[in-house]
């Protein structure tokens, strides 16, 4: 079978692997930074339960820890019971899938946790947030839940803002700047937002077959920003239901900005991984590459908040105040246009 070679976080990824989910083909003069395969086993990688660093708090029907991540001394292990064991080593995935009816787990798993799991273990910050251009600048989103995100991105890429990421937001610090690697070209919308903003809701796939949002191509709503980008701002959501910040006299929309220590407090509390790489970190030489003995998890610990200290400087980070409703969102747009240009 043919190999596909995919852009996807700033890798060039290389696979026989065909992908349902939108993805950004690489240059053809790109090199291989990692290797995807997949294939189908009839049992679990054998894990070592000593070398266990997180079992989630999210149980499956069966009662078992819905994630289960483990190290061993060439990588780690991303064990999702009964689905699949994801093997990471530097610059190579495995997926072992147990049960080949699970066949559309594989890309939930690999372009959320898993991808995530390696972007951290490579020494690049995963925030859970979207990203669109404005210009030459990537400008992040992030949110809670019920934050709005999704639909202030997919309104922004509809106005013709070229989606950079939509739900995993992969920063590195390049010679003192902080940019933004380009995800993959997906939006996750509901029917209601696909109908508004990509002018219907039929013949796209479900992202998760437990849940109404669906896996729509960000053509059908706007441009791709596939380039890294240096990050402009950061903005944390916070959607108001009657447009208002707690006083009448207030502006409908406010951008208020946020001292650096709660700055790197919201870059912590909003990466993909928080609880994950917040609670043990790496046992394994996964980043060496050289054959020598691995950071201990407390020295992979400290080495991210140090990284995500440096970017929490180097960044932008402001709270945007804004009223819900999609006939209020060309305002959203003008007053974050307006910041943006002010802050340059």
């Amino acid at each position: 079978m043919k190999s596909n070679r995919y852009c996807v976080f700033g890798f060039c990824l290389e696979t026989d692997y065909r992908f349902r989910t939108p993805m950004t083909a690489a240059s053809p003069e790109a090199e291989t930074d990692l290797l995807f395969t997949c294939r189908l086993v009839a049992h679990s990688y054998s894990t070592p339960t000593n070398d266990c660093l997180y079992l989630s708090p999210a149980k499956n029907r069966y009662g078992e820890s819905a994630l289960q991540v483990f190290a061993l001394k060439f990588g780690f292990i991303l064990h999702f019971p009964r689905i699949a064991d994801f093997i990471l080593r530097s610059g190579e995935i495995t997926c072992e899938l147990f049960d080949p009816k699970l066949n559309c787990m594989i890309e939930i798993c690999l372009l959320g946790h898993v991808m995530s799991y390696y972007l951290e273990a490579s020494g690049v910050a995963a925030l859970h947030a979207g990203a669109v251009a404005i210009g030459d600048r990537a400008v992040l989103f992030v949110a809670d839940r019920t934050g709005g995100k999704s639909t202030l991105v997919a309104s922004m890429v509809q106005a013709g803002f070229p989606l950079i990421a939509d739900d995993i937001a992969a920063l590195e610090s390049l010679n003192g700047t902080v940019v933004c690697r380009h995800g993959f070209p997906q939006l996750k919308l509901t029917p209601e937002q696909a109908l508004r903003f990509a002018g219907r809701a039929d013949g796209f796939p479900l992202v998760h077959p437990d849940f109404s949002k669906l896996s729509v191509p960000a053509s059908e709503v706007g441009s791709v920003a596939a380039a890294s980008l240096p990050v402009s701002c950061v903005y944390l959501l916070e959607r108001r239901t009657d447009g208002y910040d707690g006083d009448d006299s207030a502006p409908r929309i406010q951008i208020k900005p946020v001292l650096t220590g709660d700055s790197l407090t919201q870059l912590v509390r909003h990466s993909f991984l928080a609880n994950i790489v917040e609670r043990r970190g790496a046992l394994s030489d996964f980043s060496c590459g050289d054959g020598r003995s691995g950071r201990g998890g407390e020295e992979w610990h400290i080495s991210r908040f140090h990284r995500l200290a440096k970017m929490a400087q180097g960044v932008s980070v402001k709270r945007l105040y804004y009223p819900s409703g999609y006939k209020k969102l060309p305002q959203v747009h003008a007053a974050i246009l307006e910041d943006v240009k002010r802050s340059s």
